[in-house]
Order: structure tokens, then sequence, then C-alpha cells
């Protein structure tokens, strides 16, 4: 399968080999993916019951993320997540990220715009799964180091699975804090390493600058091994990958080491696809977008679906259904007048001869009976069928009033949970009935009785007629109010 992978604001497709440069409208037979900046990510982990079903999960996590993950109520958001099921304590470990519509609009929303979708919006970390085998990883720890010019992270993975990533200094900011311009400080870093004796007694300045700066960095980066070493046991690293245009930083390991990292720490360029170095580090995002499908963890943030056909839209098929209903209404209703046009004509033609031939008046009477009773027997049936047309015109206008039901049940319990995030408030249930009425049972500590009242007030100003509470309930310290709302 091909994949187009925008980059540096131009499509470029990608068929597991090699890259072509293409136009945007032919980017539109593709799966097109975008990368987005792992510093626009708000980042939360935490744990939630391994019996939580995947459909509870994800309404948990962005309960989650909104009380705890300082999202804002009044701002929309796209969240993913990724699970890890912690069996010896019966839990799994959530890591969750959240990037505001606006901060992705200004990422990668003219992409959307000049191609009409985006599959897949993705940040570059979770990408190096794509080098492993599924479900069969070598048992190998590795630590990616990118460092770009506008974003810089260490990701950690565990037998060919992503368990953590780490932001740290990208060039730009390394060289707005040294005061050293960017082309050089790549030449410094990716030419000359982190090894003294490689610097002119003109640049020892610059390079103390650069080695204070990269100390903190992994520094940040050993204590993020550390974090994650008591959920899955990381006790050494074997490999150092780097993903930095085909480069490496010479010595960057001994620092690791002088932090007490434990492994081999082999130091690598990155690989992917057989292609050169420079190309590998967006041949391996490619690669990802390319076998998205297949790869056990996932992220996608997009926001820009791509429009289904329309053979896969509900509206289109309750239309094709009134349709058939109408034309198979018309076909019986012009079978059937025909059908008493002919016996009319018949019978008129039988009287005619009746009057014409009366000598053999007997012979025609009995003829002129039986034509009677067809007659009226295909009438009843006509008059039936009429009755059934009549039925069926009825339920198809009552379908867009079904429609418009589905669409209020489904309005009422959006403002409820919007409402509900933004007072912060916590459920024990919420059963709706129809589009008629829906009861919340809300628990809430006594400080948060003021929050039930504005949440009243919210469904009130939502346009809800009837919003009112039961006795409030006091038990184990909390507070439980059963919420009626009512159109």
């Amino acid at each position: 399968m091909s994949a187009v992978i925008i980059y540096k604001d131009k499509p470029y497709r990608f068929d597991g080999k090699r890259f072509e440069a293409i136009e945007w409208s032919q980017a539109k037979k593709h799966f097109v993916a975008a990368l987005i900046p792992a510093n626009k990510l708000l980042a939360l982990s935490f744990k939630l019951p391994l019996s939580t079903s995947p459909e509870q999960l994800a309404v948990q996590v962005e309960l989650k993320m909104y009380n705890e993950g300082g999202l804002d109520p009044n701002r929309d958001y796209a969240i993913d997540f990724v699970s890890y099921p912690l069996e010896n304590e019966n839990s799994y470990l959530i890591e969750a990220f959240a990037i505001a519509k606006d901060d992705l609009d200004a990422s990668v929303g003219e992409y959307a715009k000049k191609i009409g979708f985006l599959d897949l919006v993705f940040p570059r970390f979770i990408a190096y799964e794509a080098l492993y085998p599924q479900g069969a990883a070598p048992a190998i720890i590795d630590l990616f180091i990118h460092i770009g010019e506008e974003e810089a992270f260490a990701a950690l993975y565990q037998n060919g699975r992503y368990i953590g990533y780490r932001a740290i200094d990208s060039l730009s900011q390394i060289a707005k804090r040294t005061g050293i311009e960017t082309a050089r400080l790549k030449s410094y870093l990716f030419q000359k390493g982190l090894w003294e004796e490689s610097y002119s007694l003109e640049e020892k300045a610059a390079f103390e600058k650069l080695q204070e700066i990269i100390y903190k960095n992994v520094e940040k980066i050993v204590y993020s091994v550390n974090f994650k070493r008591s959920y899955f046991g990381v006790a050494s690293i074997d490999r150092i990958i780097f993903d930095c245009e085909g480069g490496t930083i010479t010595g960057l390991r001994e620092y690791f080491v002088s932090f007490g990292l434990e492994g081999d720490l082999r130091p690598e360029v990155l690989s992917c696809c057989d292609l050169a170095p420079k190309e590998a580090s967006l041949g391996v995002v490619a690669h990802y977008a390319r076998t998205y499908e297949e790869l056990e963890q996932k992220l996608n943030f997009t926001l820009y679906e791509r429009q289904k056909p329309l053979t896969r839209y509900e509206s289109f098929w309750v239309a094709a259904a009134a349709v058939a209903l109408v034309a198979a209404i018309g076909g019986c209703y012009l079978y059937l007048s025909n059908g008493m046009s002919a016996l009319d004509a018949k019978s008129a033609e039988l009287e005619q001869k009746l009057a014409h031939y009366k000598r053999i008046e007997t012979k025609y009477v009995a003829a002129i009976k039986k034509t009677q009773k067809q007659k009226e027997a295909l009438a009843k049936q006509l008059q039936a069928q009429q009755q059934r047309n009549e039925t069926i015109e009825e339920s198809v206008q009552a379908i867009p009033f079904i429609q418009e039901a589905k669409k209020a049940r489904q309005k009422m319990m959006n403002d409820i949970v919007e409402g509900l995030y933004t007072y912060r408030l916590s459920t024990k249930a919420i059963d709706q009935n129809g589009s008629k009425q829906a009861t919340i049972l809300v628990v809430s500590k006594d400080m948060q009785r003021e929050r039930i009242a504005k949440f009243m007030d919210y469904m009130l100003k939502k346009g809800y007629r009837n919003v009112s509470t039961k006795e409030i309930v006091r038990k184990d310290g909390l507070y439980e109010s059963a919420i009626e709302v009512a159109p």
C-alpha cells in the first residue's frame, strides 16, 4: 500500500522503497498523513482498572484529561491514548495526549483544506513502532534520540513497543540559549560531537555552553527512563538510535554512562526501508503511515476525516427506501387502475350486446353478472391497496420525525456530558428515556453542591424547560443527587 506524507509543506508518495513528489490533487487517491510537533501535545499518565471496557476507556480518558490534565472546557481538543495492561496491579497504565483544535489547525489545517481530508495526524515519537515486526519483535530496549531544528525528544521502546518519550531542547532552542547559529551548532554536534579535544581554543567557550545544555537534557532523559523502570522493568538500554538527519553525536553515550544508565548503549544511526541515512528520518514516519492499519499501538489526532461514499450514509438508504416505496405504490395503483378500466370496457361491451341481442338476453345477463362480481372484488382489492398505500405514505412521512427524535436524544446526551465536564461533576449513572427525559445521578462533595446548581442553570440556558433535582442524600461523605432533565 502507498501512503502520502506531507513534509515541508509538500506531499510525497511513499511505496515502501522510494519517495515521489506529487501534486495536491493526486494525494486524494492515497492514505494521507501529516506530522504534528510533540511540544503541542498535553500529556497525562494515570491508571484505570483492567476490567474497564474499550468503550469506557475512551470515556474515562477524556474525563481524566479534562479533570486532571488541565484542559480548558471552553476549547475543543483532539484526544488519543495508548494503554499498557499491568497484570500484577490489575490495572491499565494510560498515557494520554491532547492537542487543542486551534493548535491542530495551525499545524496541519492548511493541508486539510488543500486535500479535503487528512486520514492520519500523529507525533513522530510513535512512528518508530513501524521498524519492528508486529507480534514478533526482538527482546531489546532502544532509546531513540531525535534532534531537529524545531523539535527534539527521546523515545523509549521495549521489545518493539513504545513505552514513553521525553521532550528535550531542539536545535533552535539550543542556538538561542548559547548564541551559536543553527548551521554551526549542527556542525558542532554531528561532526565534532561532545569530545572537548575536538574543539579549538576559540571554540572552548561555545563547547562549555553546549556541554552544560546537553548534560541537563541527558539528566531529563535518564530521569524518565528510571520512572519507566518501575512499571516496565527497564534494567538497561541496548541501543541508542540517532534520528538526526543521518548523523550521530559522538560522546553522548558517555554522558548517559556518567548518569548511571546501564547497558550496551550501542550508538546506531536510524535506518529504514533501505533508504539513505538522510532519508531514513522521513522514511520511518512514511512507513508508519503506510502500515498504520497493521500496527498494535496507534495515535491519531485527525479532525479532518475523509468523507464517506454516499451509499454509507444512513440518510441515503432512508431516501432510497422512500423512493422504492413510492415507486411500488405507483406501480400497484397503475396496475389496479388499468384492470378496472379493462373491466369497465368489457362490461360496457356486454351491455351493448345485451341491448342488441335481447332474444339471447339470458346468456349475456349471466356473463354480465360474472363480470360485475369480478369488478366488485377488484374494487375491494383496490380500496384495500389504497388504505395500505396511505399507511405506507404516513410511515414515509414519519421517517424525518424519527431522525429528528434521534438527533434530539443525542443532543440531550451531548449537552449533559458537556455540562458535567464544564462544572467538573462526577456521575454514577445517566438514564435517558428517548428524547423526552434524562435522569443524571450526580455524586459530589459538600463544597461542590454549588456546581450542581450551576449545572442545572446551564441546562436551562441550553433550552431545557424542566430541570429539577430530587432529594439530595449524603452517603459516605458524598452527596448523591438525582437531576431530571426534560425538554
